[in-house]
């Protein structure tokens, strides 16, 4: 019952992972292609000072459609918006208990028409909650059943992807559904339904479960009506892309080494693993231990002009293989400077440009880095 209550935590308490199709493109080898350097060029927050910069614990970024920056503050419990030179302009959402107001919150995404989403805990509702980017109006919350979503991406018009973790007992063991799916603002039900899985339960795996609430895919959407979808594993590195109508249109599969962590990575990824459960509110669990290969992919983005980002979750210094729109390798993007944090860098890059935050960083605290392609 402890490992039941443990996972059933980790889903209620988020802050926020073959054969060819027609369409896939295996990446043999890079040595073919460029490689295209990016540099951060300013950064929004400060260590000590005006409380509007001092950022409490970044958990999502996202560009609005106006081009301005959200970024999700979960320790703060609200959205802070941001102009593209990083002045402080607004907020969107507050700590509290009543319609509108947020607690434990994650997962940002924000569609083409200024519909924000986020999950978590808001007015007593644990599940999904809405938004208007442009007046920051609370547009709703749909609760779920016990179980909030993650993963959320902003996709075209008013439609937004997301993953559902279940349990199920129903057949006398404990099961967990692993479902990828897109949803209008304010439907209850998915109109495309992309990934249904049911993974594998073992208790004694505790890192598992937990990487699975929190990570277990990589997702991406654009304004085209298409998906992308890259399973977090130590074995294969693909990325599933689907079309407008839900069908799956090829694969992109990387020729990626795995890469093992050392010591100090795998007491860290421990030590994460187990703070992220404490927070769950769950301090009585079975010893963690971290696989001891970092997952092949760890981050997919889709820039303004389609090309698909993919994230190699092994180099210490965040790395990208770019690809076109059609699969074909375009370049690879690693990212300069001295960041002894790069390792655990997450991203946002659309067609406004390039974000970044350190989930652990380096200087004691956090800030969004803004970068650009080195001249």
């Amino acid at each position: 019952m402890k490992i039941l209550a443990a996972i059933a935590l980790m889903v209620l308490f988020i802050s926020c992972g073959g054969e060819e199709t027609a369409g896939s493109v295996t990446d043999e080898t890079t040595s073919a292609v460029p490689t295209v350097y990016l540099e951060a060029v300013d950064s929004i927050g400060i260590e000590m000072g005006d409380s509007l910069y001092v950022m409490g614990a970044i958990e999502g970024l996202s560009y609005g459609p106006d081009g301005n920056i959200a970024v999700l503050d979960c320790a703060l419990a609200c959205i802070r918006i941001y102009s593209p030179a990083g002045e402080y302009l607004r907020q969107i959402g507050r700590r509290g208990n009543g319609p509108g107001e947020l607690q434990s919150i994650a997962f940002l995404g924000i569609s083409e028409d200024g519909h924000l989403i986020l999950t978590g805990d808001g007015g007593e509702i644990l599940g999904v909650h809405q938004f208007d980017y442009y007046t920051g109006e609370w547009l709703g919350s749909m609760p779920s059943l016990g179980t909030p979503a993650t993963c959320i991406e902003g996709a075209e018009d008013s439609f937004y992807v997301r993953k559902d973790i279940n349990l199920d007992t129903s057949s006398g063991e404990l099961l967990i559904l692993v479902s990828i799916a897109k949803y209008a603002c304010g439907d209850e039900e998915p109109r495309i339904t992309y990934i249904e899985d049911t993974p594998p339960f073992d208790p004694a795996d505790m890192a598992s479960q937990i990487e699975l609430v929190w990570y277990g895919y990589d997702v991406a959407a654009d304004f085209s009506g298409n998906t992308y979808i890259a399973p977090r594993s130590t074995e294969e590195a693909v990325v599933i892309i689907y079309g407008p109508d839900g069908e799956e249109t090829g694969r992109i599969e990387l020729d990626l080494e795995p890469v093992l962590r050392t010591e100090e990575e795998i007491e860290m990824e421990r030590l994460i693993l187990t703070a992220k459960m404490s927070a769950m509110g769950n301090d009585q669990m079975p010893p963690i231990e971290p696989d001891p290969y970092k997952p092949l992919i760890r981050g997919l983005e889709i820039d303004g002009e389609g090309n698909i980002w993919v994230q190699h979750g092994g180099p210490n210094v965040p790395t990208f293989s770019v690809y076109g729109s059609s699969g074909e390798l375009m370049y690879i993007a690693e990212v300069t400077g001295d960041h002894p944090d790069g390792n655990s860098w997450r991203f946002y890059i659309d067609g406004n440009g390039i974000l970044a935050y350190a989930e652990d960083p380096a200087d004691g605290y956090q800030k969004v880095y803004m970068l650009e392609e080195s001249q």
